[in-house]
């Protein structure tokens, strides 16, 4: 009866294999014209040894669609996304897609790099690298540093993270042939490594905009009060649609609050759609909220932000021109508070 219940589940993850691993192959072919960088194949198993058969004590973080896990495979240190929940088909699209993009952008260093797959799983279950100091969000908001072991990063810290991922997004939007949209950017979705250098993390709500178009339209998807108003408003994305979210991570690195926090403060609610957007009000707000450190940093990075997040998305920069002013503001005379 054992070796019956064995055979079945061996059939069953060779199923979902097959199923997962042509799926994988559409969307290269379809994303990237099959192009992928490689990535190592993981077994079922080898991912349940690694994590202890996923032990709470390397539990990490979890949201709606994963837990994360640390684990150990080889010596190395390793994060295991794993799907939780039940599997509807758009679940397995979005893991194949964050899959094909993840493994695009390894060759980027400000990209948290695929290490490999299982898809021996319902849903495919992801391998990363280890980001020894966690995510933005845990070391930039101050009204949750008394309850938080984590250190506040500094202001040269924070602004060359801001640096690192908008080229990150930059060569996401401009690496390939067909732009990529990354929907899901905020401060959660931003790791450091033990150097505090960041790394762009979760492609799975990714889409990329035909060639000879403008935008792509898609379901409303995002952390509340990143979303672009227009995208809110239509579900149409396109490049400064990112550009809208960075403005918004900005926010939070110069203010030291919470996106949430910052709308409910000024606006009264936690999301806005392009009717209720007020870039005077969101500018005085701004000014009076900033955090200390390098007066004409602080200064030129908050007219950046404003200009990311104009109520217009064709006034806002390309996300290759707001890594550029990053750049520039880096080099800057420091001038300190």
């Amino acid at each position: 009866m054992w070796q019956c219940f064995r055979i079945h589940k061996e059939r069953e993850e060779e199923r979902h294999f097959l199923e997962n691993g042509g799926l994988l192959l559409e969307e290269l072919i379809t994303s990237f014209d099959g192009r992928s960088n490689p990535i190592r194949s993981f077994s079922k198993k080898e991912l349940e040894r690694a994590t202890k058969n996923y032990h709470q004590d390397g539990f990490l973080h979890q949201n709606y669609l994963y837990k994360l896990y640390k684990g150990t495979y080889e010596d190395r240190t390793i994060w295991v996304k794993n799907f939780t929940g039940n599997a509807p088909p758009e679940y397995i699209g979005w893991y194949i897609k964050e899959v094909a993009v993840a493994s695009h952008m390894n060759n980027h260093k400000n990209v948290l790099k695929l290490l490999g797959c299982c898809l021996e799983t319902v849903v495919p279950t992801l391998v990363y690298e280890f980001a020894a100091t966690g995510r933005l969000s845990d070391h930039i908001f101050e009204k949750e540093h008394s309850a938080s072991k984590n250190p506040l990063l500094s202001w040269e810290v924070k602004l060359r993270i801001a640096t690192e991922i908008a080229d990150a997004i930059a060569y996401l939007h401009k690496g390939t042939s067909k732009a990529i949209i990354h929907r899901g950017i905020n401060s959660e979705n931003i790791f450091l490594d033990q150097h505090y250098v960041g790394k762009l993390f979760q492609f799975g709500l990714s889409l990329s905009i035909p060639l000879g178009e403008t935008h792509v339209n898609g379901y409303v998807v995002g952390r509340t009060g990143f979303v672009a108003p227009e995208s809110v408003s239509s579900g149409r994305y396109t490049e400064k649609s990112d550009v809208y979210s960075f403005g918004m991570v900005l926010f939070e690195i110069l203010t030291g609050k919470r996106t949430s926090d910052i709308l409910k403060e000024v606006y009264g609610m936690p999301e806005l759609d392009e009717d209720e957007v007020n870039e005077k009000e969101i500018r005085l707000y701004l000014e009076a909220n900033i955090v200390k450190g390098n007066t004409e940093q602080l200064t030129a990075c908050a007219e950046l932000a404003m200009r990311c997040i104009k109520l217009n998305p064709d006034k806002r920069p390309l996300m290759m021109e707001a890594a550029k002013e990053l750049r520039m503001i880096r080099r800057a005379q420091h001038v300190s508070l």
